[in-house]
């Protein structure tokens, strides 16, 4: 019987592993843990608070060297703050400043949203009114004033429509803006799945600009506040405004730096309140 060859000498039976060592696998390295964003917080509020000294020290510093007239004392803005307070007339102020301020944010905020949707949706007709739109824009809301005394008179009515022309424009535009430039692709595959046109409107479109619609009504809701202090200036003088009018033609500054102070706060709040809900309604977009 003949001997086998040297091939089959060496060759392994069937299904035996073989002699030559596996390939030595890398091993899988856990993925990056994000760095914690506390670090960053914190560094943030520490530069805000150094900022707020600095300007409280500058303030001082202005104080003693050019006097109360110029630049009043930030320990009497306090204390005159508290004395307002007390009284109850920072708070009655502030009660008929928040009445004007939140009926013409309500009535910009409903009316700018739903024409904004309108033109959106419908480009024709964004097409046929942007130039109109555009110019009542670019026109200053003092202009307006005039008309708005006759037409309605000098008190609450009047202030509510100097506030809703004041803040109308930047939450339609950017409504409009948002509706009209929605996803394409999200769209497109609504489409596929047979979506009807009112569904891919409401459930698509509307949604999707809804990070735009927000920061349209977050640049509306401060020019509010400006609006009503206008308001307030040039009407029957009511309200922060009118405190701020009175102090500042009898030269209390120290009286008018703390209605300032409050309308800033007053500002700040109202942003950062919008400011969370973009987030809130924006972040499943930023998931996408």
């Amino acid at each position: 019987m003949a001997a086998p060859d040297r091939a089959t000498q060496t060759a392994s039976p069937a299904g035996a592993p073989s002699a030559e060592p596996a390939p030595a696998i890398a091993p899988v390295r856990p993925p990056a843990r994000r760095k914690p964003r506390a670090s960053g917080r914190r560094a943030t509020l520490g530069w805000q608070v150094a900022i707020l000294v600095a300007i409280i020290a500058g303030m001082q510093l202005l104080n003693i060297t050019s006097g109360n007239l110029v630049m009043p004392s930030p320990v009497d803005v306090v204390r005159e703050s508290i004395i307002m307070w007390s009284d109850g007339t920072m708070l009655r102020a502030l009660g008929q400043s928040l009445t004007v301020l939140g009926l013409g944010f309500i009535l910009a905020a409903s009316t700018g949203i739903g024409i904004g949707i309108l033109f959106g949706g419908f480009p024709r007709i964004g097409r046929v009114f942007d130039p109109f739109v555009n110019a009542i824009n670019a026109t200053p809301g003092a202009a307006f004033i005039p008309l708005v005394i006759v037409w309605f008179g000098l008190y609450t009515e009047a202030k509510v429509v100097v506030v809703w022309n004041a803040a109308v424009f930047p939450i339609l535009i950017n409504t409009t803006g948002g509706i009209a430039n929605a996803n394409k692709d999200l769209i497109e595959m609504a489409q596929s799945f047979g979506a009807a046109r009112r569904q891919l409107f409401w459930q698509v479109m509307v949604p999707d600009a809804m990070p735009s619609i927000l920061s349209g009504l977050r640049i509306g809701a401060a020019v509010c506040i400006v609006g009503t202090v206008i308001a307030e200036l040039t009407m029957a003088q009511s309200g922060l405004g009118g405190e701020m009018i009175k102090a500042g033609n009898r030269f209390q500054m120290d009286r008018y730096f703390a209605v300032v102070i409050v309308m800033m706060a007053l500002g700040s709040l109202i942003t950062i309140a919008l400011r969370l809900a973009e987030r809130r309604f924006g972040r499943w977009r930023l998931s996408l």
